[in-house]
């Protein structure tokens, strides 16, 4: 099993001939522009949406259409992906789990905003435990630092998480390394940072941040847009 960072929230999880694809934010991004990225080129079987902002779902709709593709998002993200064309829809919502051919979902609670491109709802925000083959990957979402991680610490303890660090609208990375303890997880990447002028965090508050997950034992990632790393 494998992960790449698609740059800004974006992931996809490669598990065993299974491709997650989580908040894909490819085709507005700058640096994936100039990387050459296209959404179009990314493998996917499922789509999870964690919240309705533009920078979660830009490119959503166009995976969406794609037959091979089934979206899972809370009940008002669902509908609006059907409405711009998705095949197949499985609405959730928070404490839901499903059962996927290469494990679980399971949506977890998140605390931030969600409103959709149109100017709808987006419902309530979250985040996702995705089990595999014996191995956890929770994505946070947009999110502030909130004491329902410390239930997902003590119930399912993730091996990989995935969580913001940008500050400004969401945890800054002095906050994230506190989710970390809570949830029990050792390895971090960071995610939602650096795409726009106010979550840009500078090389020394990084190194900081990276040094202070060290000092507990833990290690805090900053990948490159593009990068694979191996679960």
């Amino acid at each position: 099993m494998e992960f790449t960072f698609l740059g800004h929230a974006g992931i996809a999880l490669h598990l065993g001939g299974h491709h997650v694809v989580i908040d894909p934010f490819i085709t507005p991004n700058p640096a994936a522009q100039q990387l050459g990225l296209r959404a179009d080129a990314v493998e996917a079987n499922d789509l999870l949406i964690t919240h309705g902002h533009e920078d979660h779902v830009a490119d959503a709709p166009s995976f969406a259409e794609r037959k091979e593709v089934t979206c899972i998002a809370n009940y008002e993200v669902a509908l609006w992906l059907k409405s711009k064309g998705a095949n197949n829809v499985i609405p959730m919502n928070h404490g839901g789990v499903i059962t996927r051919p290469y494990g679980t979902v399971r949506m977890v609670n998140a605390v931030h905003s969600s409103t959709l491109p149109d100017g709808t709802s987006g419902g309530h925000p979250a985040g996702f435990i995705v089990e595999s083959n014996g191995m956890r990957f929770y994505h946070a979402g947009d999110t502030a630092l909130h004491m329902d991680m410390e239930l997902i610490g003590r119930l399912w303890k993730p091996d990989w998480a995935f969580l913001p660090v940008g500050d400004c609208y969401t945890m800054g990375p002095e906050d994230a390394l506190e989710a970390a303890k809570m949830i029990q997880c050792d390895r971090i990447v960071a995610i939602h940072h650096n795409t726009f002028p106010p979550i840009a965090l500078s090389d020394d508050r990084k190194n900081r941040a990276v040094a202070a997950f060290a000092e507990i034992g833990k290690q805090l990632i900053f990948p490159h847009l593009g990068q694979q790393i191996a679960a």
